[in-house]
């Protein structure tokens, strides 16, 4: 059996980042709900936490949105997937409010760990991570078998460029 000492392997194609992306995703937003329901954390451990997740949200998430809506939509556009792309879209913004909610539940508990915001944390992260299970499944189901499809070598690369320049200091 072949061990992978350096974690899992990445992938450099388009849709091998798009899933890294979503990867992250569940993983911070599961998080969230760790952080709000788990009551055995040390003070420093519950602040590092609501800190990486703020800083997720805040920073990597609006890039990935932007890779899809910036990127991805108008490459898939009139291949077929334009009610997807459309519902893709919608999501997008559905999930802005609780984003924001999201993340005035994170400051809240940081600052005060008290029952009231961890239930407030809790139930939005239970929502947002509802939400994203939903969202993710049908990219990857629906939109990300097409890139290899639908679009060229040349395109896949210089679509991979844009994403790799939102991820630029200052960008």
């Amino acid at each position: 059996m072949f061990v992978n000492l350096g974690g899992p392997e990445r992938r450099e194609d388009l849709v091998g980042l798009l899933l890294e992306c979503h990867e992250r995703i569940r993983r911070f937003s599961r998080l969230a709900v760790e952080v709000a329901t788990r009551v055995d954390l040390s003070p420093h451990d519950l602040e590092d936490a609501c800190a990486r997740c703020e800083r997720y949200f805040v920073e990597a998430l609006p890039k990935h949105v932007a890779d899809e809506e910036l990127t991805l939509l108008p490459r898939l556009k009139g291949m077929g997937v334009d009610a997807a792309l459309a519902t893709m879209h919608a999501q997008h913004e559905t999930h802005a409010p609780l984003l924001v909610e999201l993340l005035e539940g994170l400051r809240q508990l940081r600052a005060e760990p008290s029952a009231q915001a961890r239930e407030r944390l809790a139930t939005v992260a239970r929502s947002l991570v509802a939400e994203f299970d939903v969202h993710l499944e049908a990219e990857e189901r629906l939109l990300f078998p097409l890139v290899p499809t639908v679009l060229s070598a040349e395109q896949q690369r210089v679509a991979i460029i844009e994403l790799r320049s939102r991820r630029q200091a200052g960008a």
